[in-house]
């Protein structure tokens, strides 16, 4: 708030006209509130520069390890926690570190008790080996193929299955080690990039296998989209084919196209950029979501089950097939695949792909506005019903920010905006601690960690805590994350009506700050928009007045102050039928004789200071 003298009006309305046509778009295209990293809200530990950072939750503790090819940091959560550096020598007994020119390839939670499992590349070697608590190296083995790998990676017993994608220069897909055994994927031209592999351990011909990846449409059309998404299954009990025909090679590999869009509107999105699981105990009722984008470069995410994966597989209905099998099928789990006849090797050999695609559970959720590179989802109970829970979404925005999201009767619902880093940045990865209900993100120089339960960020009464829908917060004489008053479907703030809090929360019991104004001079009302989703005006004595909404702001100019502008000033918000005043303020006129005079240079300084406020 300030006030000017001096001869500006024609800029000061130029300033005006300019940011009065910023507009921040629909409710449902923003979050509803932002929150600062200065909020403190935010934990963050700096490390050295790393490229392509990952993001690793150790299997046995709380800690959070931060790795890239160049280097290993761990962190244990709290309020004084930083990165540290970890020296593993796994790759050579005279190393001292990670180095002797060895890279980390692959890093992922460990098995069998230890916290970390580790792959390191160095030109055409690659070893592995479990990391113990003291950060020894144990159990390694070597990779012979292929010479440089990728994420994603998983563990089923002994077995360690990994990926590769095109642009490490070798052969794409889909590889097993296990006990110095390999298997490896058929042989490919086409270019593959993976996100995603899940499995289940099930009984030995029960076991299967699914990788999510993005593959390069063979198609040349026009018409046709350049990136065809898909998901492959194979038996965890494959040992390849015969000397003959798929040797060291999967038998049982079957493909299926995945669909994303809304048929009706001929809406379609074919590139897989992230997918995120919500596994269950019971492993058909598994929820995978997946972050797709399309040739417009719009984002949507769409929601599969895991029970219809299975039976698209299970099916039989292979497109183009012109054979006929009896017992075994094509992708039928058999206890030697290298007996399986001739025919069917040679006819796996073709990559078969299954006629259906997989549809995913509901219709997509669009996101118009916003460009997202990573996605992680959880799920919360519902606080006033039981057996019903809320999911919600975790998205990483390509400027650094990240979008916690609602998603309600197949409606995103944006609740709040974490800006973490102080400058645009680059996501590496996220990871999110289901059970303390935290989650890290890291950038190449930074590992953020931010609090989803921080309740108070909504603000100080039920009325606020209850419209952000937030299923991880309610309002138990505070916005808290103990059990409360919570209205996540609708976010209704009648429900805080007979709460005795809440009423006195309430009542307007701001005393009005008063300011004296020059006569004639020029000055702003400046009032903070807690929330993106209401409207905000001013009232003078009885008069609505609208205001210049900027990013954070709902500025109300008086061109030139008189004894008609004088008077108390509310900045109301008006949200889902719910007013409340956020700023009172009284203004009174100095007579003319008490004005002083401010040079030109003070008005030019005033006017660059309020250009960096309203734009």
């Amino acid at each position: 708030m300030m006030a000017l003298r001096g001869d500006h009006t024609l800029l000061l309305a130029l300033i005006w006209t300019t940011c009065s046509s910023f507009t921040l778009g629909t409710d449902g295209l923003k979050a509803r509130i932002r929150v600062k990293r200065e909020s403190g809200t935010f934990l963050s530990f700096k490390g050295r520069m790393l490229d392509n950072l990952k993001l690793v939750h150790a299997s046995d503790s709380q800690t959070i390890y931060a790795g890239g090819p160049d280097g290993l940091y761990m962190l244990k959560p709290g309020k004084h926690s930083t990165l540290k550096k970890v020296d593993v020598p796994i790759f050579d007994p005279e190393c001292p570190s990670t180095g002797c020119g060895y890279k980390i390839s692959l890093l992922k939670e460990g098995r069998n008790g230890n916290p970390l499992f580790m792959c390191g590349t160095k030109e055409k070697t690659t070893k592995c080996c479990d990391v113990n608590s003291a950060h020894s190296a144990i159990d390694c083995f070597d990779l012979v193929n292929p010479t440089q790998i990728t994420q994603p990676s998983l563990h089923i017993g002994d077995s360690l299955y990994y990926t590769v994608s095109t642009e490490n220069h070798n052969q794409p897909g889909l590889y097993r080690s296990v006990k110095g055994k390999f298997t490896w994927p058929p042989l490919r031209t086409t270019e593959q990039r993976y996100i995603k592999i899940l499995g289940n351990q099930s009984e030995p011909l029960d076991g299967k296998v699914y990788s999510f990846y993005t593959e390069q449409n063979q198609n040349q059309d026009q018409d046709m989209p350049l990136r065809i998404p898909r998901v492959s299954q194979i038996c965890t009990a494959d040992r390849g084919g015969s000397k003959s025909v798929l040797q060291y090679r999967w038998t049982s590999m079957l493909t299926a196209r995945l669909f994303c869009g809304d048929e009706k509107k001929g809406l379609t999105y074919t590139e897989l950029l992230d997918v995120a699981v919500l596994e269950a105990a019971n492993w058909e009722s598994t929820i995978i979501y997946g972050l797709f984008k399309n040739a417009y470069n719009l984002r949507a995410v769409c929601v599969y089950k895991m029970s219809d994966i299975i039976n698209v597989f299970a099916s039989n209905n292979i497109k183009d097939q012109t054979e006929t099998f009896s017992s075994p099928s094509p992708g039928e789990c058999v206890e030697n695949s290298q007996t399986l006849s001739p025919s069917l090797l040679k006819f796996m050999e073709k990559h078969p792909e299954m006629s259906q695609w997989i549809k995913p559970a509901q219709a997509p959720l669009l996101f118009m506005h916003h460009h997202y590179t990573h996605l992680q989802v959880d799920r919360v109970e519902s606080r006033t019903s039981e057996n019903s829970h809320h999911d919600v979404l975790f998205m990483a925005l390509e400027n650094g920010n990240v979008h916690k999201i609602l998603e309600q009767n197949n409606e995103p619902f944006i609740i709040t905006e974490y800006e973490p880093f102080n400058n645009r940045t680059h996501i590496t990865s996220l990871l999110l601690d289901r059970a303390t209900k935290k989650l890290f993100v890291s950038s190449i120089s930074e590992v953020i960690q931010i609090d989803l339960s921080n309740c108070s960020v909504y603000g100080n009464d039920c009325d606020s805590c209850v419209m952000a829908r937030d299923p991880y917060c309610g309002w138990d004489l505070k916005c808290s994350a103990n059990k409360g008053i919570q209205d996540v479907m609708n976010g209704s703030h009648t429900i805080c009506q007979n709460d005795p809090q809440t009423s006195m929360s309430r009542t307007d019991g701001r005393k009005d700050s008063v300011i004296r104004v020059s006569q004639d001079s020029k000055y702003f009302l400046k009032c903070p928009m807690e929330s993106q989703h209401a409207s905000y005006s001013w009232d003078h004595q009885g008069r609505t007045r609208t205001c210049v909404s900027t990013d954070q702001d709902c500025l109300l100019l008086i061109d030139s102050m008189s004894q008609s502008d004088a008077g108390v000033y509310r900045c109301i918000a008006s949200e889902n039928g719910y007013e409340r005043t956020i700023v009172r303020q009284e203004l009174q006129m100095n007579a003319a004789s008490e004005t002083r005079a401010t040079s030109s240079i003070l008005a030019v300084a005033c006017i660059l200071a309020l250009i960096s406020v309203i734009c």
